[in-house]
C-alpha cells in the first residue's frame, strides 16, 4: 500500500473511533440520567426489590379487576329483567271527545318480556286497562294502539 492510502485508512479509523467514542459518552450520560431520575425519591431498595414490589402491586391490581369483570357481569345480567324499552302512544279513541288524552304505555325488559298499561279517556270517565306481554305477544287481545306502543319499545 502507498503512504496516501494508508492515511486515507488511519484518517477513517481516527474518525470512526471518535464517532464511537461520542457515541458511548452520549450513552454512559443517558444511563447516570436514568439513574438519577430512578433513584431521586431517595428509595433505598434495590431494583431486585423494586421489581419484587411492582409484580405484587399488579397481581393486587389483576385480583381486582377479575373481580370488578365478575360484578361487572353479574350487574349485566341482573340488568337484563329490568324495564329497558319503552313504548308511549297518545290517541284519541271517541269521535266526540276532544284531543289525544287517552293513551297506551308499553315497559318492557331485554326478553321482551312485560306489560302494557291503556287508559281511555272519554265523556263519562277514564278506564285503565293493564295486560301482560311475553315476547311481544299478549294473551289478552291487544289494541291497535296497545301493539304500536309495544312495537315503539322494541
Amino acid at each position: 500500500m502507498n503512504t496516501t492510502t494508508l492515511i486515507y485508512v488511519s484518517l477513517g479509523a481516527n474518525g470512526l473511533f471518535f464517532l464511537v467514542l461520542i457515541w458511548l459518552v452520549s450513552q454512559w450520560y443517558r444511563l447516570d440520567k436514568l439513574r438519577r431520575e430512578f433513584f431521586a425519591s431517595g428509595m433505598k431498595k434495590n431494583l431486585e426489590q423494586i421489581l419484587i414490589d411492582q409484580n405484587r402491586a399488579i397481581t393486587v391490581l389483576g385480583q381486582e379487576l377479575k373481580q370488578q369483570d365478575q360484578s361487572l357481569t353479574g350487574l349485566y345480567k341482573d340488568n337484563r329483567n329490568n324495564f329497558q324499552k319503552i313504548g308511549f302512544v297518545r290517541f284519541n279513541p271517541f269521535d266526540d271527545a276532544g284531543g289525544n288524552i287517552s293513551f297506551a304505555l308499553a315497559l318492557l325488559n331485554a326478553h321482551d318480556d312485560g306489560f302494557v298499561i291503556s287508559s281511555l279517556h272519554g265523556r263519562d270517565g277514564t278506564r285503565v286497562y293493564a295486560k301482560v306481554v311475553k315476547k311481544n305477544t299478549s294473551e289478552s287481545k291487544l289494541t291497535d294502539e296497545e301493539l304500536q306502543a309495544i312495537k315503539e319499545a322494541r
